[in-house]
């Protein structure tokens, strides 16, 4: 996969395009379910989602 074609979301844009909250984003990322490196990575202190790995992780599998 292509590095520079990659759409990059902060955490208020994932919120919104998957109609969650950002702790439901935390507490994925926290108990593991969201990988770093794979479906988001940290700016500084920001983080940054992978908007076609998040897609693919939302799409096959279920928040609970």
């Amino acid at each position: 996969m292509d590095q520079f074609n990659t759409n990059y979301l902060t955490e208020q844009q994932v919120a919104e395009k998957y109609q969650v909250s950002t702790r439901t984003l935390h507490n994925l990322r926290k108990a593991g379910k969201l990988a770093v490196g794979v479906q988001y990575f940290y700016l500084g202190k920001q983080i940054r989602y992978k908007s076609i790995e998040l897609q693919e992780y939302f799409e096959t599998s279920t928040l609970s």
